[in-house]
C-alpha cells in the first residue's frame, strides 16, 4: 500500500471515529408501568370525558450530554379507558364509540405513532418538540412543549399536547366537517397530558 493510500485510509478512519463520537447516542425506552398519558375531550357546553391510554413501545435516542435527540412512541389505541363515567354500561358504550369508525377505528388502525424529529432547548429543563403524529394512517406535523430531565440513565418528561382530530378525518360532530351543526358539536381539539419515565435500554 502506498503512502498516499495509507494517508487516505488513516484520514478516513479518523473522520469515521470523530463522526461516531459526535453523533453517538444511547437508546432509552419508556417504562409503561411508571408512566401515564391522560386524554381529555370536551363538548360544546364545556362538559368533558377523560381517561388514559397506554404506550405499546418506544425508542428514545439520548446524546452524550443527556439530551433527547429524537425517537418514536407507539400508542396502543385499544388500551383507551374512561375514568369519569361511573356507570359500567355507559362507560363501555363510550369506549366502544371511541374505538369504532366515528372516532379512531381501532380494529383497522390499532396503533398511533409519535415520531420525534427535533428537540429545541428553551430554558432550564423546558424544550420544544417538533414531531410527526400518525393517527388512522394519516400523518401531520405537531409541536408541543415538554419539561425533560435526564440523569444517570433515567429520564422524566412531562407536558401536554393539543391534537386537532379534524386533521385526521375524525368527523363525528366536528364543526370543521359540519359547520352547520350548531351547538351540538364536540370540540375538534382534544388534549393529552403526559408524565413519562424512561430508562436506558439494556
Amino acid at each position: 500500500m502506498s503512502n498516499i493510500q495509507k494517508d487516505y485510509f488513516t484520514t478516513k478512519l479518523i473522520y469515521v471515529l470523530l463522526f461516531s463520537l459526535v453523533f453517538s447516542s444511547t437508546q432509552f425506552e419508556i417504562d409503561n408501568q411508571k408512566s401515564s398519558i391522560k386524554w381529555k375531550g370536551t363538548k360544546s357546553h364545556g362538559s368533558y370525558h377523560e381517561g388514559f391510554i397506554s404506550i405499546d413501545s418506544s425508542i428514545l435516542n439520548i446524546d452524550s450530554n443527556d439530551l433527547l435527540l429524537n425517537g418514536e412512541i407507539i400508542i396502543d389505541m385499544n388500551s383507551i379507558i374512561c375514568t369519569d363515567i361511573e356507570d359500567e354500561s355507559s362507560n363501555l358504550y363510550l369506549i366502544e364509540h371511541l374505538k369504532n369508525d366515528d372516532f379512531f377505528a381501532t380494529e383497522e388502525f390499532p396503533k398511533s405513532v409519535l415520531s420525534i424529529n427535533k428537540v429545541v432547548h428553551i430554558e432550564n429543563n423546558d424544550y420544544n418538540i417538533n414531531a410527526d403524529l400518525t393517527i388512522k394512517d394519516q400523518t401531520h406535523p405537531i409541536d408541543f412543549s415538554a419539561n425533560i430531565i435526564i440523569e444517570n440513565g433515567i429520564g422524566l418528561a412531562s407536558g401536554s399536547i393539543e391534537i386537532n382530530r379534524a386533521k385526521y378525518e375524525i368527523k363525528y360532530k366536528s364543526k370543521t366537517w359540519y359547520p352547520d351543526i350548531g351547538d351540538r358539536f364536540i370540540n375538534d381539539t382534544f388534549e393529552l397530558y403526559f408524565t413519562l419515565l424512561s430508562i436506558k435500554s439494556k
